[in-house]
């Protein structure tokens, strides 16, 4: 330290001298030694007994705070000590007691490392001090200052050990054990006599006190024990018990275990283990729930718990008893634990453990059922039933090596409070055991039904039991079906229908239906009971909405009504084809009166429209062989008859004498009378009736009645495949009268839209039309069955539907009605064909007006009394379909041949009315498309209609028509004035190919100008084209000569020149509209004299054309000389070069013919020549049949040679 300054007060330096003040700096000669404080006979006076107590106490405190900063002079500390040691008597005040103490902890601290042997003075002070339990708090802190907080002992060895003994009695507190944690630490050896002592009264303080601190600081010393020390074996019962207390202390649960697994990793553990053991054994301990708590998850946690001790070699099978013993009085803390030990040792090691130990773990968990029916723990009920949830995922993972048994009967003793997969895993078990090698099996299943079906709320259990009993039918049933059915099923499944659960009814029934599909004994009566009465229960939504509507995930609630009448369809379906055949006619007369329900009922829920749908296709899918015997097509399809199910009504003696043997084959269907079949009495038992009346009468309640649009739509389209079996119908009483009349009602009622529901978008009655029809088509073939009031009926329904979208189908119809019904139809037809020409003339409309009228052609007794207007009308409503541009080419050919057909079987007196009315109806549609300056809108103004009819119809004569049709022609035509009506005819026939012709190049070349493309016109157009202009100028030529008479194009030869012209040779040449044809005499002689026998090498005259095409050339150009002359002129008038089509695409290309073109005009000669006779096609001609034979005959007329002439 520096030297005081100089300037020093003398007040300051008396202080100095008397030690009162601050010390004086050391000198320069003193620095290399610590500065002493020199305890002044002024302090040492003051601490005298003579000085009052407040002055004692004063300078004690005062000497106090000297002795922590300063270094007294030697015996200084003597000094006061002797001072003031009178001051500790028990006759002091506490005040001069505590200052005291005080005094001697500063000493201590401050002085401590120059006491020596005084510390062993202080220390029998502290030991010897009275009364023994006061001031321990001071005294404690004296002892605490003297030893370091236990650290350091020195001069204190030998009596330390007593001191802790005799302190421990009287101030056993947290911070005492704070001070005797280090002793142990540090001075564990002077302690050893005295440790057993030391740890039971620790261990007494842990299972005594309350605090947390005191516990806490306990274990700690205990832990120095077992660390620094040696835990004495005597005291290890008591150490054990004090931890397994402990334990059971949340927050020092961690601490206890840490303790614990110290102690067990010492030579102690397996010793501690037994003591645990025999704790949880004695009856003493019994009632003491958190004792056997603790040793439970001690023993537990040491053996196999998370952080184990190898160490310790006790087995499982070795404590496992003492937890059962720990269980005899029912504790819910030591069953809790136990359940969670036990629980973690089948997790870690359940695939480890032997046979042994799984007894005794069954006898723990038995005992844990029995408890939590007393104890009655929410807790302690979910970890038992965990634990069992553990082993039977072991015994699932084929880890369990236990008495399956005897676990299993565990589960079924708590089977209610067991999960569902539980009690399936149980279920599964016991259904090992159901089987015909084990005694009383089918009691055991009874018994299985019982408990978990009929007793039973959960839907997946009961399902589960179905499935094992569904099982058991099906593997047993050849050899058990009776008793199982007798025994199990009926007593179980009878009351089905009034069962609660939509899923359990469900799958019952569908067991039923799969068991009564297969059942041939009196035991499918009592089955079919059952699904009848399920089948029976009502459809009627319970709600404002379904379920398939609000959710649609979930199920219906009348699904297993569903369920039930599909299986009985699939039932009807077996039973057709087995034996007896009276199951068969039961299902069918269930299905029928559940069909009649559901209209009496007016059920409209999704559930019940489903069912329709299915029951009406199945009736509507029943066919029927001429033999009577029904059959429906299975899944794939494949139609057979049954054997032993026929369609007749119910007459066995009077339909067994008709019937055939059953094997034979099927002929088409009809309606003949069957054979003769076996014996009656046979045949009543073998066979059964189910005639279609009922079926068909609930079909006509549903045409009536349906509001479901699908179901009525499913009925009309498949109506007409079944009306194709007329067997089927006519074989019981269906009234077909009732069915045309309903279908009728539904083409013309306007508010049968209203009625449907649950249909598509754009609906209208126009949909229902359309569905009906081609019923009513189906029923025409049953017109005899049909009053005649229904078949007018009939037709004028039909008429009816010509104004709606449905009017191809109505045509459709009529035509089936012209064939079917003639005598209905000869008296409509005249106005029927009038409303007929009200169509337009549409793509779609196309094929079955043009086919109608193209039938009923064919049909002379229906029209014979047509008159001038039901002709025009046939042509107005054929010709607009001679419009290639519209039509294809299948349709105009058609339109054309109609046309032709219709002319031809015309009156003579009507024809030459006609010409013109055809004529122009051909330019307007024909060949106004090949003409560019046409306007598609005004098509229907220019084409032929009803108000363009001939003139005769309008009271004008036939000669004012005829100059009528001249005047009207085309400037060609009208220089032929003066000439017949014949040549008159052909003249215009002539120029409207003219015409044609030249709006052909003309709009040919404005193609190619006005086209960058220089194949703007193909080859494939220019062919089309030359198709319908052929067929228009075949069509005009037909009318040119058929107009004033019949007769045959190839007239028959008399037997002379057939006798002549036999074996000669026979060459034909195409000269304008005609075919030329020259034969030869075919005689021998004269062809051998002119060397002509070269046709015999070439297989005869008639074939030489054929067989050698350059012959036929160059025979063709050795013509006569008038045809040559005409084939020149043709060839130099033509603008256009192109051979005639026989049959609309074949040409006779032969020399000169192929320069002629029937759209070119013949000759002025040949205008004015007369009327040619018909020129005739030789028999040996095999070309392609003239066009115009094809366009009156059709594509299928026969050879010339075999048609007969026509009288002319």
């Amino acid at each position: 330290m520096n030297k005081q300054p100089s300037k020093e007060s003398l007040k300051d330096k008396v202080k100095g001298i008397f030690g009162l003040g601050t010390a004086r700096p050391p000198s320069k000669q003193s620095d290399a030694r610590p500065s002493e404080f020199i305890i002044t006979t002024v302090i040492i006076k003051e601490l005298q007994p003579d000085c009052g107590l407040s002055t004692r106490v004063r300078m004690m405190n005062h000497v106090c705070e000297l002795a922590k900063t300063k270094k007294f002079e030697d015996n200084a500390v003597e000094a006061v000590w002797k001072a003031v040691e009178d001051m500790l008597t028990p006759e002091q005040p506490l005040e001069a007691r505590h200052a005291v103490l005080q005094l001697l902890r500063a000493i201590i601290q401050g002085q401590g490392e120059r006491l020596g042997p005084l510390r062993a003075f202080f220390f029998n002070v502290i030991r010897d001090y009275q009364p023994s339990n006061e001031d321990l708090s001071d005294r404690l802190e004296v002892f605490k200052a003297l030893t370091e907080n236990g650290k350091d002992i020195t001069y204190l060895e030998e009596d330390i050990a007593r001191f802790v003994l005799l302190w421990m009695d009287i101030g056993l507190t947290s911070d005492f054990l704070h001070v005797l944690v280090n002793l142990v630490k540090f001075n564990s050896c002077y302690l050893d006599q005295n440790v057993s002592v030391m740890v039971q009264k620790i261990c007494l303080l842990c299972n005594r006190t309350t605090s947390s601190t005191d516990i806490e600081v306990a274990l700690q010393v205990l832990d120095a024990v077992v660390c620094y020390n040696c835990l004495p074996s005597d005291s290890l019962t008591v150490f054990i018990i004090t931890l397994c207390r402990t334990v059971n202390v949340k927050e020092f649960c961690e601490s206890c275990w840490k303790l614990m697994r110290k102690v067990l990793g010492t030579h102690l553990g397996h010793s501690a283990i037994y003591t645990m053991c025999r704790i949880m054994e004695e009856r003493v301990y019994m009632e003491d729930a958190p004792l056997l708590r603790g040793a439970v998850f001690f023993v537990g946690m040491a053996l196999w718990g998370a952080h184990r001790l190898p160490a310790l070699k006790n087995t499982p099978t070795l404590v496992l008893p003492s937890f059962y013993k720990a269980m005899s009085s029912a504790n819910e803390v030591v069953s809790y634990e136990i359940v969670l030990s036990i629980t973690r040792l089948i997790k870690k090691y359940g695939k480890e453990l032997q046979v042994v130990t799984w007894d005794i773990l069954l006898g723990i968990i038995e005992r844990l059922l029995q408890q939590i029916q007393t104890i009655g723990s929410a807790e302690l009920k979910a970890i038992v039933y965990e634990l069992l949830t553990t082993v039977e995922e072991l015994y699932e993972q084929n880890g369990y090596h236990g008495s399956t048994e005897k676990f299993f009967s565990l589960v079924e003793k708590c089977a209610d409070k067991r999960p569902d997969a539980s009690v399936l895993t149980l279920i599964s078990y016991r259904a090992q055991s159901i089987q015909p090698a084990k005694d009383g099996w089918i009691q055991s299943l009874h018994r299985l039904m019982e408990k978990f079906f009929r007793n039973e709320t959960r839907s997946v259990i009961r399902i589960k039991v179905l499935h094992i009993l569904s099982f058991v039918l099906s593997t047993n049933r050849q050899l058990y079906e009776d008793e199982l059915i007798e025994m199990v099923v009926i007593p179980q499944l009878s009351g089905i229908a009034e069962d609660r659960d939509l899923a359990v009814r469900k799958q019952a029934t569908q067991l039923l239906v799969d068991l009564a599909e297969g059942c041939n004994t009196h035991h499918f009566s009592s089955l079919l009971d059952i699904i009848e009465k399920v089948a029976s229960r009502s459809l009627v939504s319970s709600g404002p909405l379904e379920v398939t509507e609000r959710d649609p995930t979930g199920e219906c609630p009348m699904e297993d009504v569903r369920t039930a009448i599909l299986g009985l369809l699939e039932i009807l379906q077996s039973k057709l084809y087995s034996l007896p055949a009276s199951h068969a006619s039961r299902v069918y007369e269930l299905l029928i009166s559940h069909l009649q329900l559901h209209y009496k009922n007016k059920y409209c829920s999704a559930i019940a429209c489903s069912i329709r749908l299915q029951v009406f296709d199945f009736f509507l899918m029943m066919r029927v062989d001429s033999l009577h015997r029904l059959g429906v097509p299975n899944k794939d399809g494949v139609l057979r008859f049954s054997p032993y199910c026929y369609c007749d009504t119910g007459e066995p003696e009077k339909r067994v004498s008709e019937k055939k043997p059953a094997g034979s084959t099927s002929p088409p269907a009809g309606s003949p009378a069957p054979p003769t079949a076996p014996s009656a009495s046979t045949a009543s038992i073998r066979s059964a009736y189910l005639p279609y009346a009922p079926a068909f009468n609930v079909l006509l309640q549903g045409l009536k009645m349906e509001t479901d649009w699908k179901v009525l739509k499913l009925i009309l389209d498949k109506l007409p495949w079944t009306l194709q079996y007329k067997v089927l119908l006519l074989t019981s009483p269906c009234s077909l009268d009732q069915l045309c009349s309903t279908l009728c009602c539904m083409v013309t009622d306007r508010l049968i839209s209203e009625r449907l529901k649950k249909t598509p978008d754009g609906f209208s009655r126009t949909d229902v039309q359309l569905a009906v029809v081609p019923v009513l088509t189906a029923i025409t073939s049953y017109h005899n069955y049909l009053e005649q009031a229904r078949q007018r009926e009939l037709v004028q329904c039909l008429e009816t539907g010509l104004i709606y979208r449905c009017a191809k189908q109505c045509v459709v119809a009529l035509t089936m009605c012209t064939v079917e019904m003639p005598d209905i139809m000869i008296k409509l037809l005249p106005a029927l064909i009038v409303k007929l020409t009200h169509i337009s003339a549409t793509v779609a409309m196309a094929s079955p007006m043009l086919e109608f009228l193209s039938t009923l052609v064919r049909l002379p007794h229906l029209y014979a009394n047509f008159v001038a207007e039901q002709y025009v009308s046939v042509f107005a409503i054929s010709l607009p379909y001679t419009n290639p541009s519209k039509f294809n080419q299948y349709i105009v050919s058609l339109a054309h041949h109609v046309i032709a057909m219709w002319f031809i079987r015309c009156r003579l007196p009507f024809r030459k009315d006609f010409v013109q009315y055809i004529t122009k109806g051909l330019r307007s549609n024909a060949l106004l498309p090949f003409d560019d300056g046409h306007e598609q809108s005004a098509f229907r103004a220019r084409s032929t209609s009803l108000n363009e009819r001939p003139k005769s119809m309008r009271a004008a004569k036939v000669a004012k028509a005829a100059a009528a049709v001249a005047n009207s022609s085309s400037s060609p035509v009208k220089e032929l004035r003066d000439l017949s009506a014949m040549d008159a005819f052909r003249s215009r026939s002539i120029s409207v190919s003219e015409h044609a012709v030249r709006r052909m190049h003309t709009s040919t070349t404005t193609c190619s100008l006005g086209s960058a493309d220089e194949n703007a016109v193909t080859p494939a157009d220019e062919g089309l084209k030359t198709v319908h202009l052929e067929l228009t100028e075949t069509c005009l030529d037909m009318m040119a000569r058929y107009v004033f008479s019949n007769f045959s194009a190839l007239p028959k030869r008399s037997p002379i020149a057939e006798f002549l012209l036999t074996g000669g040779r026979s060459m034909t040449w195409l000269v304008g509209n005609k075919l030329v044809t020259i034969t030869t005499s075919g005689g021998v002689r004269a062809q051998a004299l002119l060397g002509l026998d070269m046709a015999d090498r070439l297989g005869g005259g008639g074939e030489m054309t054929r067989s050698d095409p350059s012959l036929h050339t160059r025979i063709t150009k050795e013509a006569p000389a008038k045809l040559e002359s005409q084939s020149s002129q043709q060839h130099n008038r033509a603008t256009r070069i192109r051979v005639r089509s026989m049959s609309g695409g074949h040409a006779l290309r032969a020399g000169p013919a192929q320069s002629l073109s029937p759209l070119v005009s013949p000759s002025e000669g040949e205008l004015a020549a007369p009327l040619s006779p018909p020129l005739c096609l030789h028999p040996a001609w095999s070309g392609p049949p003239p066009l115009l034979l094809l366009l009156l005959c059709g594509p299928l007329c026969p050879p010339a040679s075999q048609r007969q002439p026509q009288p002319g």
